[in-house]
């Protein structure tokens, strides 16, 4: 860290063991001082590396929707924990004209800072290229196409998109490689998966994507709830290292669906904390219920 250099002029005494220890107590104080500094420079620069990184936290909730919109003939409620400062699962509510609304939960590989960048990105690409008029699979069609060519090799998003119409209650869902949304149904209380076929986003240039990728068409009736879902909350482990799992998941949607969404993604919220604490959380976690009046 530095050099203490002491000397006599040829005519003086030589240096005696008191002088020696002088010395030393001086370089050894000079060190000190030095490392207090070093470590004061460490401590500003980790501040001002957090201050930043807050105020990426504040931009990034400003991408993501603070309220759901209100939309004829469904009830929709949604949260976001991130795992870090920065989030890199992404959901949004796009609206397609006064009876139709947009619903989009995507997860980006990987987290923190990069991640999040990706998904504000992705956003932008999906609020573009979401027209009113496009089928689900062909929106995932053209995010993947604009994607692609600015991913790295070892990125991708995973992806489920779903158009909800007022009238009848009519759902289309389209899934790039995304968890399949579970679907309560209020006639028999069963819940099933929505699993249309689909590839996530930037593996392919569109070749193999456009091939794959696959619309679901059904219907709600009233009472039904679908609940879409990152791998934060399946993959959520607890003490033991045992996941909470698809299964869990669904017993407790199950157990919440005829309340209301706000009811599900509450109860489902709790259900994943008690089984995994915050502190045993490492992923992203989204959740976003919509349940048909």
């Amino acid at each position: 860290m530095g050099v203490l250099a002491v000397c006599r002029k040829a005519s003086s005494p030589a240096f005696s063991k008191d002088d020696l220890r002088v010395f030393r107590a001086i370089a050894e104080q000079g060190a000190f001082a030095l490392h207090s500094d070093a470590i004061q420079r460490e401590a500003g620069e980790k501040k001002l590396l957090e201050r930043d990184l807050e105020i990426a936290r504040d931009v990034q909730r400003i991408l993501l929707p603070d309220t759901p919109p209100a939309f004829p003939g469904y009830e929709i409620s949604a949260v976001n924990l991130a795992a870090r400062h920065l989030s890199g699962d992404y959901f949004d509510y796009i609206p397609l004209g006064s009876d139709r609304l947009g619903v989009a939960i995507a997860d980006v590989s990987g987290k923190g800072v990069p991640a999040s960048l990706i998904m504000a990105m992705c956003r932008g690409v999906l609020r573009r290229e979401a027209v009113s008029d496009a089928p689900a699979s062909d929106v995932l069609q053209r995010v993947n196409r604009e994607l692609y060519p600015d991913l790295k090799e070892d990125m991708f998003i995973s992806m489920a998109y779903a158009v909800f119409e007022s009238e009848g209650g009519r759902v289309t869902l389209a899934r790039a490689g995304h968890d399949a949304p579970l679907l309560f149904r209020a006639s028999d209380g069963s819940v099933e998966k929505i699993n249309p076929r689909g590839m996530a986003l930037g593996i392919d240039s569109g070749e193999v994507f456009n091939r794959v990728c696959a619309d679901s068409s059904f219907a709600m009736e009233p009472g039904d709830c679908m609940l879409l879902y990152t791998d934060g909350a399946t993959e959520a482990l607890d003490p033991r290292g045992i996941e909470y799992g698809l299964d869990r998941l669904s017993l407790a949607l199950r157990a919440s669906a005829p309340r209301g969404a706000a009811a599900v993604v509450r109860h489902v919220s709790e259900d994943v904390g008690n089984f995994a604490s915050r502190d045993l959380m490492h992923d992203d976690f989204t959740l976003i219920a919509i349940s048909k009046k």
